[in-house]
């Protein structure tokens, strides 16, 4: 579908995307993402229809924030460790700035969602694509303490991932936290975290960082 030059599909987009980081992907609805772009309702099916279809365009248009960030980051000219480096730091990003929707996103998947699930499946795979093949280079070079690509990418990402994802969830649903677990998850979610990624770095890889 074609864009009119008042660019009213892209407002929607940019509408939704704030408010699926505010309250997750389900916490917004067809009416509020109008009114808070002031385009019409009619306009909104025009171009998407429903809001799953609606759903899968921003979560499209956010990946490809994410894959953008990857490839302007990553190089052949650089180590595979440097490249590793590039990509845990793009993922750890994307997983902050949008930690309350994919931790709505992880109830559906955990729920057996299909539509989720095969969206995903479909969309959400180059970045581990892309992880995993310098993870390959530098097995190749024999830079990896673990035995393979596979474990090295089990060590690395969930770590970088989960963290922020607990934390959209502690942000979207009260928990009774005890103070040091709220302070420790602080702490894991805040700053730019190089220094955890780094430590990671130096689980897998030997030899020169």
């Amino acid at each position: 579908m074609g864009r009119t030059s008042a660019g009213n599909d892209a407002k929607l987009i940019q509408t939704g995307i704030r408010l699926a980081r505010a309250k997750g992907l389900g916490g917004f609805t067809v009416r509020e993402v109008c009114a808070k772009s002031r385009v019409n309702l009619g306009m909104f099916h025009y171009y998407f229809t429903n809001k799953n279809n609606f759903d899968r365009k921003l979560l499209a248009t956010l990946y490809e924030e994410l894959m953008k960030d990857i490839r302007v980051d990553v190089s052949d000219r650089c180590s595979a460790r440097e490249n590793v480096r590039a990509v845990l730091r793009a993922i750890r990003r994307f997983a902050r700035e949008n930690r309350r929707m994919l931790s709505s996103m992880v109830g559906d998947v955990f729920g057996g969602n299909e539509k989720i699930l095969a969206f995903i499946s479909r969309n959400f795979t180059r970045h581990v694509s892309v992880l995993f093949a310098q993870l390959e280079r530098a097995h190749k070079e024999g830079l990896l303490r673990v035995p393979d690509p596979l474990s090295a990418m089990l060590l690395l990402a969930p770590p970088v991932v989960f963290p922020q994802v607990l934390a959209g969830l502690s942000e979207r649903i009260t928990f009774p936290w005890p103070p040091k677990v709220k302070k420790a998850l602080r702490e894991l979610t805040s700053g730019d975290g190089d220094g955890r990624i780094d430590l990671l770095l130096d689980v897998v890889f030997k030899g020169e960082k």
